[in-house]
């Protein structure tokens, strides 16, 4: 047998033995879509909550038509009898999202034609109050226009001459690419399943038996130290596309669980999707492992091990967020850089999109050549005695 598949399968059977390794593959693979499940059926229900608006109002009796508008479009009045004062308070206070104030001579501007100042008792620093201010704010603005448009009418005027310039958006993007951009952190749990799951094992083949003064015997034995080192690397890689594919395959279920239509979103992802999806993120798994190779050795114990390479994970976040909040438009060069290129092939993938067979090469070789220098560079520092004591 070859040296490499030797200590394949041995480092492959004490991952099996091992609880820690087997719990860090794939323990998060479990979690993860879980996770995505329940929040997505969180944002499914909070938007839910928002079509359900309720308007604590304070003058409600003053402006009769505008609350039976609101009554028209699903709106409940619940009616403020304290005074602004006590509004602020209690929206201060967080006992309410806002509160609408109607001035007493409502009837009295709208018959003289002049403006209407409706106050929005609000707490700007509030985030989860945003969604409700918006749509409130919208929906006066609704009624301004609406009003607007009537009295130009009573006055034997087109309401279309105070419209000079009209946008008509045509998106090119199908529903499906769509979904993909909402959901784009979905293959940031993949990428990150390539960097947890292979971890146990890659800690516990290097630190571990360094604690367990297993290494030594090791690498006593006739064999090339980058032989020693591949059978580590592919073993701990094994562990992360296992991992990654896991991850894959739960996150895809856990998303056609969830009704994603009740916000507009659609998403249908065929098993060829899928297997693009994991051959364009398996080279991730040779990258991720040799890098956590490489630390383990300096490491003098597992616990220590895990505190290094815990920090490999903010790796694949910092690319992910930035296109999250920085949509950048794809170039193909960009499918050379690890984890990004992985990033935009997942999405595009996901979306549907026909990815040119040069992305996948990019990315694949890019992590690939990277990973095999890394493994090299840590053959050559099994080379010292001072790896065995760390």
């Amino acid at each position: 047998m070859h040296p490499v598949s030797v200590v394949l399968g041995k480092e492959f059977r004490d991952a099996r033995r091992d609880k820690r390794a087997i719990l860090s593959a794939f323990l998060f693979p479990v979690f993860a879509p879980v996770f995505v499940y329940f929040m997505l059926t969180a944002i499914i229900e909070l938007r839910s909550d928002v079509d359900k608006l309720t308007l604590p109002i304070i003058g409600s009796d003053h402006a009769p038509d505008f609350i039976q508008w609101l009554k028209e479009r699903d709106v409940r009045i619940e009616p403020f009898t304290l005074s602004p004062d006590d509004a602020k308070q209690a929206v201060k206070e967080k006992q309410y999202e806002l509160v609408l104030v109607i001035p007493e001579n409502y009837q009295q501007r709208l018959a003289e034609l002049r403006p209407i100042a409706i106050e929005i008792i609000q707490d700007g620093s509030r985030n989860d109050a945003r969604t409700t201010v918006n749509r409130t704010q919208e929906l006066i603005r609704d009624y301004n226009r609406e009003i607007a448009s009537l009295r130009l009418i009573a006055r034997g005027i087109s309401p279309q001459v105070m419209q000079v310039v009209v946008n008509q958006d045509i998106d090119v993007a199908s529903k499906q690419e769509r979904t993909a951009q909402a959901l784009n952190f979905i293959p940031l749990y993949v990428i990150l399943a390539a960097f947890v799951s292979g971890m146990g094992v890659a800690v516990d083949s290097t630190a571990g038996e360094r604690e367990r003064k297993t290494l030594e015997p090791l690498i006593l034995n006739p064999v090339e130290r980058y032989q020693i080192v591949m059978g580590k690397w592919f073993a701990a890689t094994i562990f992360a596309a296992a991992g990654m594919g896991m991850t894959l395959i739960l996150c895809v279920f856990a998303m056609t669980q969830v009704p994603l239509e009740l916000i507009g979103l659609t998403i249908q992802v065929e098993f060829s999707q899928m297997l693009l999806m994991f051959i364009a993120t398996l080279p991730l798994a040779f990258l991720s492992t040799s890098l956590q190779l490489l630390l383990g050795i300096f490491a003098k114990s597992f616990k220590d091990a895990q505190s290094y390479i815990g920090l490999l994970t903010f790796l694949p976040v910092v690319p992910s967020v930035y296109t999250m909040f920085n949509p950048i438009a794809t170039q193909d060069w960009m499918f050379a850089l690890p984890m990004l290129g992985q990033h935009l092939l997942l999405v595009d993938v996901l979306g549907g999109k026909e990815v040119p067979l040069l992305a996948y090469l990019y990315s694949g070789a890019s992590c690939f050549v990277v990973g095999m220098g890394v493994v090299l560079i840590t053959a050559r520092l099994f080379q010292r005695e001072s790896i065995i004591n760390g």
